[in-house]
């Protein structure tokens, strides 16, 4: 309660008193009486006049008290729930910008082992030039071209598709790859949206060429493709 109000009440209940003093001697006069009930009688009209209104007066003053408290109250909540807001988006962002962070982690990781699987040789030890799996995506996506035809990568998708060479081993690997690519760059893409799209784009282009060498093979299916195509027109 501020100065200003104690100050008010104050002029208030000395103005209430002097009203009733007043009232008094107006009507009885300033004769001071020597009379006990006199005294009494006087005392009785003074707390019977100012009693009620002191009561009244103090019930609204603690009413006031309780309204002000009320709407100090919902201000401290509002402020609590600003900050409660702030907080929980401070968290939240905190949170999907750590996942985010472990998920682009990952998809370097994954990456790197595909880079491992494209350097690796599918030729016999002997020939010249050595192949590699990097070379036969490339040829497999050359003879996506009716018109075109490699004996090497018809050899490849042969060996790719008999149980138990290297080849399928290495394809199988490859595969398992390419599959877990897409799922952690479905996590990534939809936590990071377009704050990212080139580092989204860049990987879903890198890792597309050697879906076609799956399908040849049989190691997967069209909704594989289906998704990096979609991601990353999503983010162009």
């Amino acid at each position: 309660m501020n100065r200003r109000i104690l100050f008010a009440a104050f002029a208030l209940s000395l103005l209430l008193v002097t009203v009733v003093v007043r009232a008094y001697v107006d009507q009885f006069g300033t004769v001071l009486s020597a009379r006990q009930d006199v005294w009494g009688q006087f005392g009785d009209y003074f707390a019977g006049l100012l009693n009620p209104i002191f009561s009244l007066l103090a019930f609204g003053a603690l009413m006031y008290s309780l309204l002000l408290q009320h709407e100090e109250s919902l201000k401290n909540q509002q402020r609590f729930d600003a900050q409660y807001s702030i907080a929980k988006k401070e968290f939240d962002d905190y949170v999907k910008e750590k996942l985010a962070s472990e998920l682009l982690t990952v998809i370097r990781d994954i990456d790197a082992r595909l880079d491992d699987v494209r350097n690796t040789k599918v030729s016999p030890p002997e020939a010249q030039p050595a192949l590699t799996v990097a070379l036969m995506v490339a040829e497999g996506n050359r003879v996506r071209h009716p018109l075109d035809h490699s004996d090497s990568y018809t050899t490849f998708i042969s060996l790719a598709r008999e149980s138990g060479t290297i080849v399928e081993a290495i394809v199988r690997d490859l595969a398992s790859l390419v599959s877990e690519m897409r799922d952690v760059l479905s996590q990534f893409s939809n936590y990071r949206g377009t704050a990212q799209a080139p580092l989204i784009v860049y990987y879903s282009n890198k890792t597309c060429p050697l879906i076609t060498v799956l399908e040849d093979v049989g190691a997967v299916d069209h909704t594989l493709r289906e998704f990096f195509t979609k991601v990353s027109d999503r983010h162009h």
